[in-house]
């Protein structure tokens, strides 16, 4: 039996801000019985590959909260891994921890919570995950438990590539036109990186030797344009729900994290997430709104 989770963040690190409501195990079918038996827990819901024991009626020092959730590792690689690597322990130590949140990283489910945990993790551990091998494992694992993460392809024309939205996402400006208004410099950063202008397939070796702050920027010029196309402008022009900048933003930089990107440019975002966010330009609205009015992008 394992602890995971919260508790274990924070018997790593007593400081970190984070109030532990719940608490997470790694455990076998025995470990639920055990825990039953000594918790005496009001309520027991079976979940998929999980148990939580709801209402503790009698919490100890270690099991102080109102609810404990059991990942089962009777059937599972990964968690069985994660036992065996931390056998000597009931907490999981910082690369069990790390190799989780990574695996998880990606599904947007809580990402909020989630990407704080991970950032903070990966900075203690100096961005190295030395349990990759089993992480992968995991990923695939949860991928098996809430389906495949689907991400757009971009190994198609630009115009297969938008139009496969269509259906989805109402266009009110040209794609190309909101990345040249919102681009840092005189054209598009994703520029640098695309294979031909009428592909929307990228290229890593080009990706690689870009500059670090160019990378951030080129992720912070899509997240403006995703934000501006899903959020923004149907909110100004089409009557739809109402968002602030900041909030449009947050959701595009989620979504560049999780299921709107894939591959090396998911992975660059989602791990300098926070720096990322400290470069976001709070204006990006405005400045596409004086753009508009000043005839420097028009309507399709």
């Amino acid at each position: 039996m394992l602890i995971v989770g919260s508790k274990a963040l924070k018997f790593h690190y007593p400081n970190y801000p984070r109030t532990v409501r719940d608490i997470d195990v790694i455990g076998f079918s025995k470990d639920v019985e055990f825990l039953s038996n000594l918790l005496s827990p009001k309520e027991i819901v079976s979940g998929d590959n999980t148990i939580i024991l709801k209402g503790i009626s009698y919490k100890t020092d270690v099991f102080d909260t109102e609810n404990v959730e059991i990942l089962l590792a009777d059937n599972s690689v990964s968690l069985k891994m994660y036992l065996d690597y931390d056998k000597d322990s009931i907490f999981a130590s910082k690369e069990v921890l790390l190799s989780l949140k990574k695996s998880h990283i990606n599904f947007p489910i809580k990402f909020k919570k989630h990407i704080h945990d991970f950032c903070f993790l990966m900075d203690c551990l100096d961005g190295q995950d030395v349990l990759e091998h089993i992480t992968k494992i995991n990923f695939q694992e949860t991928e098996s438990r809430f389906g495949k993460l689907k991400t757009p392809s971009l190994n198609k024309s630009v115009d297969q590539f938008f139009g496969q939205s269509k259906e989805y996402v109402k266009s009110y400006f040209v794609h190309d036109d909101i990345h040249r208004v919102m681009a840092h410099y005189e054209k598009p950063l994703f520029e640098k990186i695309i294979i031909e202008k009428t592909f929307a397939l990228c290229d890593k070796k080009l990706w690689t030797i870009l500059p670090f702050e160019h990378k951030c920027q080129c992720v912070l010029e899509e997240a403006y344009v995703i934000s501006l196309e899903r959020k923004i402008l149907p909110m100004i022009f089409g009557g739809g729900k109402g968002y602030t900048s900041d909030e449009a933003f947050d959701w595009a930089l989620m979504r560049i994290c999780t299921t709107l990107c894939s591959g090396w440019f998911r992975d660059f975002a989602t791990k300098n997430y926070f720096t990322i966010k400290k470069l976001y330009n709070k204006n990006y609205v405005e400045k596409f709104l004086t753009a508009y009015e000043n005839g420097n992008i028009t309507r399709q």
